[in-house]
């Protein structure tokens, strides 16, 4: 699928890096980040902080969609190292957004902003359930989601977030039980989260091994996501009910 027109933000990162494969050859391609990472198919580098203005202004002009990765990852940070690269940032991204008339944010929101119905084992997670964060790096995200509701409701931008698992080339097979994105899926999934006919929504995003731990149901319905199911994909067992040797992705108190 081609994408005209779509700004990636923590391009240098390393979900970008599984991510970016999906959008070579797309027009328009811009990338966002800190520092400016390797050149990639002619996309056109910005650098600078996503609380600066003017490095937003410039690298939005002219955006059709958006597709949010940075941000500090680390479940064990404190809310002083996430506040601004978590929360002022995606505050600051928004109002650029709507000033420059983006029609579609992709957010990853995390599965850590329902970790606590995690850690009550409380399987399968639906995605329309109050967010429940586990940590604070989980509350930053459950705030951006608030957030994107509050624009979507108030403004003309349509949202799409996204509650990531793992993203990982491989996983365990606790690990792909319990919550985990391969890259095939995170593209598959972001590709339709661009393209799909919805005003806003936050979904489960995990590969097909993690389906009874994590609903992919209105993943799949609305968004039009399908996960991989090839020989090489993980098959979970079936969950107990909660054992204290069940792997959790999502931080335990």
């Amino acid at each position: 699928m081609t994408y005209n027109n779509v700004l990636v933000t923590g391009a240098t990162g390393r979900v970008a890096g599984q991510l970016l494969p999906e959008f070579e050859g797309s027009s328009g391609l811009r990338l966002l980040d800190r520092e400016a990472g390797p050149e990639a198919d002619g996309a056109r580098w910005f650098v600078g902080e996503l609380t600066d203005r003017e490095v937003l202004d410039a690298a939005l002009d002219g955006v059709d969609a958006v597709v949010h990765l940075a941000g500090n990852p680390d479940p064990e940070a404190d809310w002083q190292e996430l506040e601004e690269p978590n929360v002022e940032g995606f505050v600051a991204l928004l109002a650029a957004a709507e000033r420059h008339g983006v029609r579609r944010v992709v957010f990853a929101s995390s599965v850590h902003a329902m970790g606590a119905h995690e850690g009550a084992r409380a399987w399968p997670i639906d995605p329309g359930w109050p967010a429940a964060p586990c940590c604070a790096y989980g509350a930053t995200k459950a705030f951006d989601e608030a957030l994107a509701r509050a624009y979507a409701y108030r403004t003309d931008l349509s949202l799409v977030g996204l509650r990531l698992g793992l993203c990982a080339e491989e996983a365990s097979p606790e690990e792909a039980r319990a919550g985990w994105l391969g890259p095939r899926d995170l593209r598959r999934i972001v590709g339709r989260a661009v393209v799909a006919d919805v005003r806003f929504g936050v979904y489960s995003a995990v590969s097909w091994s993690s389906r009874q731990r994590w609903d992919l149901r209105s993943a799949m319905d609305e968004l039009g996501y399908e996960p991989v199911r090839g020989e090489d994909d993980a098959e979970p067992a079936e969950d107990d009910g909660g054992s204290a040797e069940d792997h959790l992705i999502t931080c335990t108190p």
